[in-house]
């Protein structure tokens, strides 16, 4: 009974036959050019279209942030803080001196003086002026009462002459003249120390709040955060408005440009994910902006002309995860 066949070796094929394993190699070697061929394809099509299929962007780690400047041309004398560093509200930043600043306070300081010197001689003038309106009022009433006699005694005997009335009627002409020169040095003395304490009054909040804002040429911290990568040096000039360093406060976030005219919807509340290298973590869609701007150079495309995206805000999970301005990748999430 027959169990099994003989397995015949051909006589043309030998053990170590090197056409076999040639075959065998070019089957192999076809599979990952196969391979290869697909993978780019899945590549170019990712590349290119994938954007607009799923959601796939790009964007930075940020955080908002406070500018640190002076309001006066100032130099740099010290400077306190680094970059990186954490500083608490108050902390001291920098030092710096203005002479522009010195020049205003002894502006602000001699006008404080000339008031008052110009405050002291009005005084005087008022003193003398009521001291002087008592004597007017005085010889007022007593040339009024003389008029009264004098017409008086005319009526009742006749015998006062015209030109004596006429004296006593210039003397109490004279008598009010002198009364109403005397209340209106009176009145403008009284107006002038009322605009004179208005104005000594501005010129002292002017030097406080000067002395306020200036602090001793001190700069500090306004809030907790970080002291950004751009800071000035010792012995720089500074101008009015020109940045000193920047700090970066409140909670990290991700600041991402999302393509436009996709075939999905990014809506606030989204679960994204954020991914920097093999570091990776979860994040929500907190804000899109209704407006675009110009993808930064860093972000464009190979072979695509220059784009622009939607800007959108993401919170992290873990923010300390990323350092500052770190770029990153958002893709969607599921979970």
């Amino acid at each position: 009974m027959i169990t099994q066949l003989r397995n015949y070796q051909r006589v043309d094929r030998f053990l170590n036959d090197v056409r076999a394993n040639q075959k065998k190699r070019r089957n192999y070697g076809r599979y990952v050019y196969l391979a290869t061929v697909f993978g780019v394809f899945l590549y170019v099509i990712n590349l290119f279209i994938g954007p607009f299929l799923w959601l796939k962007a790009e964007g930075l780690v940020v955080s908002d942030y406070i500018i640190i400047a002076s309001p006066y041309e100032v130099q740099v004398t010290k400077i306190v803080a680094q970059q990186g560093q954490r500083v608490m509200k108050g902390d001291v930043l920098a030092q710096v001196h203005s002479p522009q600043v010195a020049e205003s306070v002894a502006s602000l300081m001699a006008r404080a003086a000339e008031t008052t010197a110009r405050q002291a001689e009005i005084a005087i003038k008022l003193e003398v002026a009521n001291t002087v309106m008592k004597t007017a009022d005085e010889r007022l009433a007593s040339t009024e009462d003389q008029l009264r006699k004098v017409n008086a005694s005319r009526n009742s005997t006749g015998f006062v002459s015209d030109a004596f009335i006429a004296g006593v009627q210039k003397d109490r002409y004279a008598a009010m003249q002198e009364k109403a020169s005397r209340e209106a040095e009176r009145r403008a003395a009284v107006e002038q120390l009322i605009q004179l304490e208005r104005s000594q009054a501005e010129a002292r909040a002017a030097l406080e709040s000067l002395r306020t804002t200036y602090n001793g040429g001190i700069i500090v911290a306004p809030a907790e955060g970080t002291i950004g990568p751009k800071i000035v040096v010792q012995g720089d000039v500074i101008k009015p408005g020109d940045h000193l360093m920047q700090l970066y406060v409140g909670p990290k976030y991700a600041l991402v440009y999302l393509e436009t005219g996709t075939l999905y919807e990014t809506h606030v509340g989204d679960r994204v994910k954020i991914a920097d290298g093999f570091k990776q973590t979860n994040g929500t869609i907190s804000e899109v902006l209704p407006l675009t701007m110009p993808v930064p150079a860093e972000f464009q495309k190979v072979f695509r002309p220059p784009t622009r995206g939607q800007i959108a805000k993401i919170t992290l999970d873990d923010g300390a995860l990323f350092p500052m301005s770190s770029k990153v990748a958002v893709t969607g999430s599921f979970f």
